[in-house]
């Protein structure tokens, strides 16, 4: 995780064009066959000399260094890996804070919210609950906000749905003969201990007493390691977990997070 006096290093070295990470994102590069995040072209490429030529070397008086731009290439790679297993869906994969039209009130304080965790992560106090109707835009600002963290940060981000996939995934690490038996503890550790993680569609109310307890013991580890999480609900979660795990659920995330209702047009259309 960057400290303080990193960041100030990093803008005395790149530019307000790049937000001075050294990294610019494209927003349109599916149209044009390019790659999501490029090195800045003011503050970087001008100085670059090896011409993008993996490994990023160049020769001077037969003397063989780095050149300027490999640092910030390799965070790019490096950003790249990390992002693959992310577990954002493809659909919402490298959207960035111009895919989120704010056509609301609602929405326009919850973008705003959005840019004050991105700007001032990791010095962020309280995660954060998005809730309303269906295709308001909540898993894609909530996937926006992980993505934007994972690339100034290069930390281990997770995007989860609750789904009874979710579940089945999950009760088939109990199973012998399962090619996942035994993992359980693995998954576990993953969530509870991810950087950052976002919780998709957690409002909706499960079946059995162990998905509740499933729920609870992931918010509680997150609450206690005081990880920042992220939760979507089509719900108001007053309403969604008052019941689940006796109250422990709803009394959890409103400690540890804003509760923001978001409304808007509905996106799924857009994508």
């Amino acid at each position: 995780m960057h400290t303080k006096a990193q960041n100030h290093e990093n803008k005395t070295t790149f530019c307000s064009y790049c937000e001075h990470t050294g990294i610019v994102r494209n927003p349109h590069f599916e149209e044009i066959g390019q790659e999501p995040l490029v090195p800045c072209s003011r503050c970087v490429l001008t100085k670059c000399e090896c011409g993008g030529q993996p490994p990023y070397y160049i020769e001077k008086d037969g003397t063989i260094s780095n050149c300027y731009c490999r640092e910030i290439r390799m965070k790019i790679n490096r950003i790249k890996t990390i992002y693959s297993r992310s577990g954002i869906d493809k659909k919402y994969q490298w959207r960035f804070f111009n895919s989120f039209e704010a056509n609301s009130k609602l929405a326009s304080n919850a973008k705003n919210v959005a840019y004050d965790i991105v700007s001032k992560f990791p010095d962020v106090r309280k995660g954060l609950f998005l809730w309303g109707n269906p295709g308001t835009g909540k898993t894609l600002l909530s996937s926006i906000i992980l993505t934007e963290l994972i690339i100034r940060h290069a930390i281990e981000g997770r995007f989860i749905k609750i789904s009874r996939t979710f579940f089945n995934k999950l009760r088939a690490t109990f199973a012998e003969g399962s090619a996942t038996y035994g993992t359980a503890q693995e998954i576990e550790y993953e969530l509870e201990n991810a950087d950052v993680l976002v919780v998709d569609d957690f409002g909706v109310q499960r079946d059995s007493a162990w998905e509740q307890e499933t729920l609870y013991n992931l918010v509680d580890a997150r609450y206690e390691a005081e990880k920042f999480t992220i939760f979507t609900s089509n719900v108001d979660p007053h309403r969604a977990l008052a019941d689940i795990a006796g109250g422990r659920v709803l009394s959890r995330i409103k400690e540890m997070c804003t509760i923001l209702e978001l409304t808007g047009p509905d996106y799924r259309e857009k994508l």
